[in-house]
């Protein structure tokens, strides 16, 4: 009985020493990301607080998969891994010299897909990044885009932007972009508080941004309440094409006429768009032009998708932007100084787009006229 009992405190005791053995192990690999417990360096690490992160393992933890084997890496630490590349944009900032003892790139990759994959999961993307669908949302939307930028009617605004990528194994033309490499062209729609309301990835660098939209349910949508009358618009760049829902920028208007006016009150809300997709870039530096995202093309498209989601939690939750260093924004101008791309409008088209938009900007004129 004493050797069965001596048998048992040491099996007790060695289990003692394994669990304080991973306890460390853990602890090294978070500290060797520079973690230290404070919600600042939580934001600067990971760029979501300490609390957002407790929130995210609790939406995605359904669709992790716990560690098979003792000393395998907890989904916290596979949540924190992702994160700490999607905000550095680099293997080589999360693995340093000692946290490859415990984390090698091959398992960093793999951590990745896996949260990637998670956070692409259908209930997810729905509870973040969500359209207004009901007459309702759509009227809270115009309300507060009239009451920051005098412009009734708008629900939105859209801008397409590049995320680079390595040459793909197949149908590489179809991602290459007219500025010299292969890329992902993400369109995005924003509301006037910078939330992401909708990302389309669908298509390559090769493809314009009028092709994307007029390939998406967004547009048919649109058309379909156009057709009930009810006036609802989306704030493009002169890339998109002109449609009774999609306002762009009049061209060369006179000074002091009422399309100069149209012109500066839509260049005011349309900014939000720039400010959303800068936004995002700087806290997911990842999707930096420079960084050039080494995955498969379905797998970029992902990674876009996951760091949209993650910049709304953030921006409801109040986390403030992470601004991006001066030379990391001019590298980004240099590189996303893209063309004026010739949007598609058939004749009917284009023509319902100008009368609405003369409409429109008749509105704003007078409204103008009635304040001074």
């Amino acid at each position: 009985m004493a050797v069965r009992g001596s048998c048992i405190t040491f099996s007790l005791e060695n289990a003692k020493r394994r669990d304080n053995l991973e306890k460390r192990r853990q602890a090294y690999t978070i500290r060797n990301m520079g973690l230290l417990a404070t919600d600042i360096n939580y934001i600067k690490i990971f760029r979501l607080s300490e609390e957002l992160i407790a929130q995210l393992e609790e939406d995605i933890s359904p669709f992790l998969t716990p560690a098979k084997r003792r000393g395998g890496i907890s989904n916290r630490n596979k949540i924190l891994c992702t994160l700490a590349f999607f905000a550095s944009g680099s293997y080589q900032k999360i693995l340093g010299e000692n946290v490859r003892t415990y984390i090698s790139q091959a398992s960093a990759s793999r951590a990745i897909r896996t949260v990637v994959d998670a956070i692409n999961q259908p209930d997810i993307i729905k509870k973040y990044i969500r359209f207004p669908v009901n007459a309702s949302e759509r009227e809270i939307l115009k309300q507060k885009f009239y009451e920051k930028f005098k412009i009734p009617g708008t629900i939105g605004c859209i801008d397409g932007t590049l995320i680079s990528m390595v040459r793909p194994k197949e149908h590489e033309e179809r991602f290459y972009c007219r500025k010299g490499y292969h890329a992902r062209n993400a369109v995005i729609i924003n509301d006037p508080d910078l939330n992401i309301m909708h990302v389309d990835v669908t298509f390559g660098g090769a493809t314009h941004d009028s092709f994307i939209f007029n390939n998406s349910y967004i547009k048919t949508h649109l058309e379909q309440l156009n057709n009930t009358g009810e006036t609802v618009y989306l704030l493009g760049d002169s890339g998109f094409p002109l449609r009774p829902y999609m306002m762009i920028p009049c061209s060369n208007p006179e000074p002091g006429s009422r399309e100069e006016l149209y012109n500066n009150l839509h260049a005011s809300a349309r900014n939000t768009a720039e400010r959303t997709i800068g936004i995002l870039k700087g806290r997911f530096r990842c999707l930096l032009v420079h960084r050039v995202l080494h995955y498969d093309p379905e797998m970029v498209g992902k990674i876009i998708k996951a760091c949209c989601v993650l910049h709304n939690i953030c921006n409801r939750a109040g986390v403030p932007p992470v601004e991006l260093p001066s030379y990391l924004q001019r590298q980004e101008d240099t590189f996303l100084q893209i063309l004026q791309q010739g949007s598609q409008n058939s004749i009917s088209d284009l023509d319902s787009g100008r009368l609405a938009r003369s409409r429109l900007i008749n509105r704003l004129w007078r409204g103008q006229n009635r304040q001074q």
